[in-house]
């Protein structure tokens, strides 16, 4: 008779693992503190190693946890998924795509045709948030998403199967095309700044107007948005010139609707970045969608 491992504590070493943390593992689980633990040392006790070494803060795989962890992460997502191929019915619940606004407006809303052309079989159901609201917060997932577009610090980038990133980008001045065809473009640094947020004040690196500019891009912008979707909606309508991110403006650039006002090496890297990251619910679409979305991005910026 084969000798199993116990289920419940390959589902708690799994969700300790993700999150590094016995405290948040619990979280999700719905388990106190002692009851992952109790698990935990049930599985060691069923392997007769240790599987995970104890940090302050934190924890890590030993060398049997890691071998361990990579049967056990496909392992679970295949049981996750054996309802329906069992049932041969899929789920009838939509798959939630959440995402900035300024992102969907500017990137994402036009290639939403092939994305679904791509996944015939599920209904994609899209929201959307302030995305800065999830910095800082390494796995953290919104509850309304199944798979979520989050631009977050490169430091926060997870390194985990639930995650993947976009293509690094780079930050520059755009402004219409028709302030540089009337001559106010050809010092486009008096043009009226326009700014997203605080991070346009001095001490937002890349994008602060002090960085470019030096003192001139201390003086107080014309317009502040909330959002750096607002700020390149009024850059394109001719209000003056903001600081843009590549992904967000590939579109506009080809369709002429905006102008790089610098040459492609005075851009500068972004130290933020794009990650498409799913839930531990999501089945197992989840990552082929992040996979298409992520090879949509690299086409964008190669052209």
């Amino acid at each position: 008779m084969r000798r199993l491992p116990p289920f419940p504590g390959l589902v708690a070493f799994d969700a300790v693992l993700r999150h590094a943390s016995v405290t948040r593992a619990a979280s999700e689980l719905g388990l106190t503190q002692s009851a992952v633990s109790h698990r935990l040392r049930g599985l060691e006790e069923h392997f007769g190693v240790p599987l995970l070494e104890r940090l302050n803060p934190g924890l890590r795989p030993t060398p049997a946890g890691e071998r361990l962890a990579r049967d056990v992460a496909p392992l679970l997502e295949t049981l996750a998924g054996l309802r329906e191929r069992v049932s041969g019915e899929r789920d009838a619940r939509p798959f939630r795509i959440g995402v900035s606004g300024a992102l969907l407006a500017w990137w994402l809303s036009p290639r939403l045709p092939d994305l679904i052309a791509a996944f015939p079989d599920r209904t994609i159901e899209v929201t959307t948030w302030e995305s800065r609201l999830w910095d800082g917060k390494p796995g953290m997932m919104p509850d309304e998403a199944d798979l979520a577009l989050l631009w977050i610090p490169r430091a926060m980038q997870e390194t985990g199967r639930r995650e993947v990133p976009f293509p690094a980008e780079t930050v520059f001045p755009v402004a219409a095309p028709a302030l540089r065809r009337a001559g106010l473009g050809e010092d486009w640094r008096r043009l009226p700044l326009l700014a997203k947020g605080q991070a346009a004040d001095a001490g937002g690196g890349e994008w602060s107007w002090a960085t470019w500019l030096g003192d001139e891009g201390r003086r107080t912008p014309a317009m502040r948005f909330c959002d750096i979707g607002g700020a390149l909606h009024a850059a394109q309508d001719g209000s003056g010139v903001v600081l843009a991110r590549s992904l967000l403006v590939a579109d506009a650039l080809r369709r002429r609707r905006l102008t790089r006002l610098v040459r492609r090496a005075e851009m500068r890297p972004c130290s933020k970045i794009q990650v498409a990251r799913w839930s531990d619910q999501a089945d197992d679409v989840a990552p082929a969608m992040a996979a298409w979305l992520v090879a949509a991005a690299e086409r964008t910026l190669a052209r």
